[in-house]
C-alpha cells in the first residue's frame, strides 16, 4: 500500500470531486430551503445556534405545511440515494484503482445506486454477525464469570477474541468488496467466511490498512477543523448561508478522505491477490435511471 499515492488520488482528481461536491451540496440546499422558508423555525434556532433567522416570517404555532413536510421527504430521499449512489461508486474507484487506471470513473448513477443498494445489504449481514457474537460473548461470560479467577480469565480472553474478531470482520468486508468490484458480481460480497478467511490470512496488511486509514482521519479531520474554524462566523451570519457552507465543507474534506481510503482498499486487495483481469464490463450492466 502506497499512503503518498493514495492521498494524492483525490487530489488529481480534485474537478471531479468538487464536481460531486457541487451536485450533492445544490441538492440538499433545495430542500434546506424548502424546510426553512416556509415554517418559522427561529425559536427553536435561536435557542440552539443563535443564528439570524430573523427573515423567516411564519407562525411558528402553525402546523407544517405541504412544502415543508416535501422539503424533508426530499432531504430523507437524498441523504438516502446520495449514500447508496457514493458506496457504489466506491465499488467503481476501486475497480479503476485495480486497472492501475489515475482518473476517477464516469458517474453512472443508476448503476451505482444498484451496486451501493447490494453493497449496503451484504454490510448488514456483517453486523447481523457481529452483534450475534456479542449476544454469545456476553452470555458466556454472564455463566463463567461467576467462576471466580477462572471467569475472569475466560472474560478476558473472550474479549481479546471480541477484538481480533471484529477487525477480521471489518476487513472482511473490504474484501467482499474489493471482489465485488474485481469480479463484477455482487454475491462475492456475500461470501463472509470465504472473505474472512482471506482477510484473516493477510492480517498483516489488513494491520496497515487500518493504521493508514486513522492516518487520513486524523489529518482531513484537522484540516476540516481548521477549515471551519475560519468560515465560523460566515455559518453564523445566516442559517441558509451557513448550512450550505457547512455542506460545502463537510463533503469535500469528508469525500477527499473516502477516496484515498478506497484507493487504499484497492491496494490492499491488489497485494493479497485480489485482481480484476477477469471483469466483464457489459456483464452486470444496468442503464441508468
Amino acid at each position: 500500500m502506497n499512503f503518498s499515492s493514495a492521498f494524492k488520488y483525490p487530489f488529481h482528481n480534485f474537478a471531479k470531486v468538487m464536481s460531486i461536491v457541487l451536485a450533492l451540496t445544490i441538492a440538499f440546499a433545495v430542500f434546506f430551503a424548502m424546510i426553512l422558508n416556509t415554517h418559522n423555525w427561529s425559536p427553536l434556532l435561536a435557542e440552539l445556534y443563535g443564528f439570524d433567522v430573523s427573515y423567516t416570517a411564519v407562525d411558528s404555532f402553525q402546523p407544517l405545511g405541504g412544502t415543508t413536510i416535501v422539503g424533508i421527504i426530499g432531504l430523507l430521499v437524498v441523504a438516502i440515494l446520495s449514500g447508496f449512489w457514493l458506496s457504489g461508486y466506491s465499488i467503481e474507484v476501486i475497480r479503476g484503482v485495480l486497472r492501475e487506471d489515475e482518473w476517477m470513473p464516469a458517474v453512472a448513477f443508476g448503476r451505482n445506486v444498484k451496486d451501493g443498494a447490494l453493497l449496503f445489504a451484504s454490510s448488514l449481514a456483517y453486523w447481523v454477525l457481529f452483534f450475534l457474537l456479542i449476544i454469545v460473548l456476553a452470555v458466556a461470560y454472564g455463566v463463567l464469570g461467576r467462576v471466580g479467577v477462572l471467569g475472569g480469565l475466560i472474560g478476558i480472553g473472550a474479549m481479546v477474541f471480541m477484538i481480533g474478531a471484529t477487525f477480521v470482520m471489518g476487513w472482511g468486508y473490504f474484501v467482499g468488496m474489493a471482489r465485488f468490484a474485481a469480479e463484477g458480481d455482487y454475491r462475492a460480497s456475500w461470501q463472509i467466511r470465504d472473505n474472512m478467511r482471506i482477510a484473516r490470512r493477510n492480517w498483516q496488511k489488513g494491520v496497515l490498512l487500518l493504521l493508514y486509514m486513522i492516518a487520513f482521519m486524523i489529518i482531513y479531520g484537522i484540516v476540516q477543523q481548521i477549515v471551519g474554524g475560519i468560515f465560523g462566523g460566515l455559518m453564523g451570519a445566516n442559517l441558509l448561508a451557513g448550512i450550505t457552507l457547512s455542506i460545502i465543507i463537510y463533503y469535500i474534506f469528508n469525500l477527499m478522505q473516502h477516496f484515498s481510503t478506497q484507493v487504499l482498499i484497492a491496494q490492499y486487495a491488489a497485494e493479497i491477490g485480489i485482481r480484476s483481469d477477469h471483469y466483464n464490463p457489459d456483464k452486470d450492466k444496468v442503464d441508468a435511471f
